[in-house]
């Protein structure tokens, strides 16, 4: 059972939640950016509503290191240049409104969810053929993957926050689909 069944209150929440993550979503799908103020509203946000749900006494520490987790799991692939802030602030934001073990099944469905749109990625960036054969000879040697293909010219990065989005909303729905849930 979701964090967001059994009130109205819970019910709202999870409106506001899953509103505000595809919002991100479409802002990242045609800016690559995620707003600050959008992750500062979902952070304030995810405070409040746990300190509502919970105790404040239990709520807000809960939201707090919900929030500090998700910041710690994604913070070194930013780094690495593997992702950009906005998509480590928007996760980190978002476990503010989880439980901190929902958060860790929530960073590996982001991660799962991110390397399905890495693939479909990288077929519309560099066809199907190219993307098979570098898949294939990854996984004989994957450190022929360590080496980023070009992103052809007129190309967008990939909207990471959709992946993040989609890691988050199925641990906050749908939580028993995940291990830690």
């Amino acid at each position: 059972m979701s964090d967001f069944a059994g009130s109205a209150l819970t019910m709202v929440g999870g409106a506001c939640f899953t509103l505000a993550l595809v919002v991100a979503s479409v802002w990242d799908i045609r800016s690559r950016r995620i707003p600050n103020w959008l992750v500062i509203a979902l952070a304030v946000l995810g405070v409040c509503y746990s300190a509502l749900v919970q105790s404040p006494s239990s709520g807000v520490p809960r939201a707090l290191l919900g929030l500090l987790l998700g910041f710690v799991l994604w913070i070194p692939f930013y780094a690495l240049r593997m992702l950009g802030a906005g998509d480590v602030k928007l996760f980190a934001a978002a476990s503010s409104w989880l439980a901190p073990s929902q958060v860790v099944g929530a960073a590996l469905a982001s991660a799962l969810a991110g390397g399905v749109l890495s693939v479909i990625g990288l077929v519309l960036a560099h066809g199907l053929g190219l993307t098979t054969f570098r898949i294939a000879h990854g996984l004989r040697d994957p450190k022929l993957l360590a080496t980023p293909l070009a992103v052809p010219a007129g190309r967008k990065t990939l909207p990471y926050g959709l992946a993040m989005t989609a890691g988050l909303l199925i641990a906050a729905w749908f939580p028993r689909w995940l291990p830690f849930g």
